[in-house]
């Protein structure tokens, strides 16, 4: 498990795609040390050979998940009814005082004492979601599953989440080629849709608030929902935050490859986006027609560099 602290203010540090450092909340940038670029590539190396050897029909019988979790590291809380929860996780990321560890089988989010009542408003985030009788796509599957709520001896809260096998945050993943670019743009649109459908505003829409299985093509808007505003709360300035958001989430995410993408893809992630989340999801059908030939299944190449 890595967890890297930015020198400046203390914040989380953040890893682009070319490898670098930075600072989300004071802007600075710095390059690894020795032993933290070693540190930092072994256990990406790890999480890339377990999720490649999870589908690997040749693979040589190695346990990949052993190898894995074995770099786990232990948390344990105490809740006020005195009862102990002890959770194995592989990695921890700290944003705006919240604490989020990615265990086996969940995702727990620690709210600190002096500010409980944001996992309330977390949770009111979440509960603003409607979705369209015909969930055809099961776009429920793209939002956080609320497992539970613990009050913590120390005054801090926990927040329990399901989650489902080989989602990892798209942080994790250094940076993607156009082709895959593209699908996590696909399904953040049809996330976008659904926040469109329940009239809110997410806003908090980047690379550690949004969960990737590689392999499945699968994707969870699952951070920052206490950032979460009905649109009749906010102004029309605002109304399309979620879908520049994810242009800005797509560039990023391509870091080094960004040249690679077809000219179609980067007019449409420079472009204002349209008036409404199903425009714009029109838009981006044309772009996957004209600039990627069609949709079609894109294998994961797992980048080991």
């Amino acid at each position: 498990m890595i967890s890297l602290k930015c020198k400046n203010c203390g914040g989380e540090m953040s890893v682009d795609g070319s490898g670098n450092l930075y600072c989300d909340y004071c802007g600075t940038k710095s390059a690894f040390r020795d032993d933290e670029l070693i540190q930092y590539k072994n256990f990406r190396l790890q999480v890339l050979n377990y999720l490649r050897g999870v589908h690997d029909k040749k693979a040589d019988g190695t346990s990949h998940e052993e190898l894995l979790w074995a770099n786990a590291e232990t948390v344990s809380f105490a809740t006020k009814d005195g009862n102990d929860i002890t959770v194995r996780y592989l990695y921890s990321h700290e944003e705006e005082g919240v604490t989020t560890y990615l265990a086996r089988n969940s995702i727990l989010c620690v709210f600190p004492a002096q500010e409980i009542d944001r996992a309330a408003i977390w949770l009111s985030g979440l509960d603003l979601l409607s979705f369209p009788p015909a969930d055809v796509k099961n776009l429920q599957e793209c939002f956080p599953k609320f497992l539970g709520r613990y009050d913590l001896e120390d005054g801090r809260v926990l927040l329990s989440f399901e989650r489902p096998d080989n989602v990892f945050p798209l942080s994790m993943f250094g940076s993607l080629a156009p082709e895959h670019a593209a699908w996590i743009t696909s399904r953040l649109e049809n996330i976008c849709c659904v926040l469109e459908y329940s009239q809110i505003q997410h806003g908090g829409i980047h690379a550690d608030s949004v969960f990737i299985n590689p392999f499945t093509h699968h994707a969870i808007l699952f951070g920052d929902w206490e950032t979460t505003r009905s649109r009749y709360n906010y102004s029309l300035h605002d109304t399309r935050k979620n879908l520049r958001q994810l242009r800005e989430l797509a560039l990023h995410v391509m870091g080094m490859h960004v040249g690679e993408a077809p000219k179609e893809f980067l007019a449409f992630l420079k472009s204002e986006p349209a008036e409404n989340a199903y425009q714009d999801f029109e838009r981006w059908d044309r772009v996957i027609e004209e600039g990627f030939g069609g949709r079609r299944f894109a294998k994961m190449d797992l980048d080991f560099e």
